[in-house]
């Protein structure tokens, strides 16, 4: 049986190897590409947090338990300080629900302001994603003139944020669960905004 004529031509050849090794070139450089991103969403996240974490320790609680805790109410002198374990000291967490169980217990503008705070740096995160909580260490003393009398440790918190992959073939596939963020500072005796 004679060969047929396309049999030995080559012509076109280049354009089939440089169209299979170009997908796989794309794909594999948007893969990286997407990776980058998703390690500058991982930082931007991290620093959104650490920014809430300073902005929730420079401002007034949002925790209301916390911005009207008197240590007179608990017979303690003016001037004294407030040890941990003292009757009436705890620690409060905030989210977009409310302050430890009580919706009503949270100065809710402060929780948006400090959103927005974040946002700032990391658009994507949502007032759901916010944790706050206050605990006492030991700081403050009865009768600031300044402030709420406890000074807690303000513990922000960012949870639940994933990362979108774009890349063909990763995209709508899966996401990427990015860890619950952390930072801890110790709030200020006086309120500045």
């Amino acid at each position: 049986m004679p060969r047929p004529r396309w049999f030995g031509d080559v012509r076109g050849l280049t354009s089939v190897e440089f169209a299979l090794v170009a997908a796989l070139f794309f794909t594999v450089v948007l893969g990286i590409t997407d990776f980058a991103r998703a390690m500058w969403e991982w930082n931007a996240a991290a620093k959104a947090t650490q920014a809430g974490a300073r902005f929730a320790a420079v401002t007034d609680p949002i925790a209301l338990d916390f911005r009207n805790f008197r240590g007179l109410s608990f017979g303690r002198r003016t001037g004294s300080e407030i040890p941990v374990g003292a009757p009436g000291t705890f620690a409060v967490v905030c989210d977009s629900n409310g302050c430890a169980g009580d919706p009503g217990r949270m100065d809710a503008a402060a929780f948006a302001a400090l959103v927005t705070r974040m946002r700032r740096v990391d658009d994507r995160i949502a007032a759901a994603n916010v944790v706050v909580e206050y605990r006492h260490i030991g700081q403050g003393f009865v009768g600031n003139p300044l402030g709420p009398d406890l000074t807690p440790a303000v513990t922000v918190r960012l949870r639940a944020m994933t990362f979108q992959f774009v890349t063909p073939g990763l995209a709508g596939l899966f996401s990427l669960a990015l860890p619950d963020f952390a930072a801890t500072l110790s709030s200020e005796d006086g309120t500045a905004t």
